[in-house]
């Protein structure tokens, strides 16, 4: 392509349409997690989440989220994320200049939307970080494929090298956004679950949750960034998503080039391998850690650990859900997450809204006594409700709502949405 070429959106005829079908699969799984967080039930102590309603089910309910949820739906976004920008890699000839002035646009809108989301919705944003982690991602668009896996592989193993600077230098940089986030938490006079303590604790996000005072919310919110920024220093987020970023700008030359979706051979073998070692090494690191193993350098291994067994769990959904996608199942996988993947944006925005309606005390208030059993039961219910909208959505409009914005800001111009 040269240096004068038009950027324009993906045409329909170019799509691969499977990736918008598990786009929308890791919408459900990412919802699964984070309505923990909506709901408050991350956050609340083991007294108060013994009285939650069918409460005796919380330790089934977590085993099974750890085991098949935790992780591998943000690796699954992330992954399609690094896909989607290295299919216009690719498109695009990546190595002319006009193209990387193109995708920092790009990006630059999702960092805009990303801090609205932050700052006036909810503060464990994801979009922020994937902006940030994109501009890094054009550094690697010249490497060669077996460079992107290598650099890959070294920079999954950072969070490890985290984990060991934290535990080695007693919090590290962290200690100083941590009191720093207790400074403001007491400055901006926020709720605390207990009266006990001055210093920050996760549980005082519950006590904001559980407050009706649209006050408290926004101050809240306010101090969101801080404190997600301090949460996501604590586990290497920024290597964790950058590495799968890399993994989905070779998974995408794949995908364009050697045709991989469709390459029935190859998907049975990742989906036995992805599978069968990646359900094992999950179940052994969602149970409890040994006694023996406690403040030890048994965190390090795991944090060093995690991100690959995510990943390879992962790669067993992914392969799994394209063979799948060639068989009579297609039509039902595209009714049940098509719609909503290509609206992913839109839906992963409106899920905070929902979310806070529905368990924050500004809203209904349903957080502070629902177990995991009946907030699983939520996410069918509020999944559902998205299939449908997203659905009726496009049958009138080409793009979601935030992603006709997103394009027209991208793209410097206005863009017909509605179906003639």
């Amino acid at each position: 392509m040269q240096e004068n070429s038009v950027y324009k959106p993906v045409d329909k005829s170019e799509r691969i349409h499977v990736l918008d079908a598990l786009r929308g699969f890791a919408i459900f799984g990412i919802l699964m997690i984070n309505i923990q967080f909506f709901s408050g039930y991350s956050y609340m102590v083991d007294d108060v989440l013994s009285q939650l309603l069918l409460a005796d089910w919380n330790t089934f309910f977590n085993r099974l989220h750890a085991v098949f949820f935790r992780g591998k739906f943000y690796t699954l976004f992330s992954l399609l994320f690094g896909i989607g920008f290295a299919i216009q890699f690719v498109r695009a000839s990546s190595t002319t200049r006009s193209f990387t002035v193109h995708f920092s646009r790009r990006l630059f809108f999702l960092l805009l939307i990303g801090i609205i989301h932050l700052w006036a919705i909810w503060f464990i944003d994801i979009l922020v970080l994937y902006a940030l982690c994109g501009y890094l991602l054009i550094l690697f668009k010249g490497f060669s494929n077996r460079g992107l896996l290598l650099a890959a592989f070294f920079i999954l193993l950072l969070p490890g090298l985290n984990s060991w600077y934290l535990y080695a230098y007693d919090g590290g940089y962290t200690t100083t956004l941590y009191q720093w986030l207790s400074e403001c938490w007491r400055d901006l006079d926020l709720p605390t679950e207990s009266d006990q303590y001055t210093t920050f604790r996760v549980y005082d996000i519950a006590a904001v949750i559980q407050s009706n005072s649209w006050s408290t919310f926004l101050t809240f919110n306010f101090l969101g960034p801080l404190l997600r920024g301090y949460m996501i220093s604590l586990d290497g987020r920024l290597f964790k998503v950058l590495g799968i970023f890399v993994i989905g700008l070779w998974t995408g030359r794949q995908l364009l080039i050697n045709k991989i979706h469709e390459n029935r051979p190859f998907l049975i073998r990742t989906a036995i391998v992805g599978l069968l070692l990646g359900i094992p090494m999950n179940i052994i690191f969602a149970m409890e850690t040994p006694n023996i193993l406690d403040n030890s350098w048994y965190p390090i291994v795991d944090e060093t650990i995690t991100t690959f067994r995510y990943i390879i769990l992962t790669a067993g959904y992914v392969a799994l859900f394209m063979l799948l996608f060639q068989t009579g199942v297609k039509d039902l996988l595209n009714r049940m997450f098509s719609a909503v993947g290509r609206t992913a944006l839109s839906n992963y925005i409106l899920q905070s809204i929902i979310g806070i309606f529905l368990f924050y005390d500004v809203g209904l208030g349903l957080g502070k006594h629902l177990g995991l059993a009946l907030l699983t039961l939520f996410v069918v219910v509020i999944f559902l409700f998205q299939i449908v909208i997203s659905e009726l959505w496009l049958r009138r409009y080409k793009f979601g709502p935030i992603e006709w914005i997103w394009r027209m800001l991208t793209y410097g111009r206005y863009m017909e949405n509605r179906i003639e």
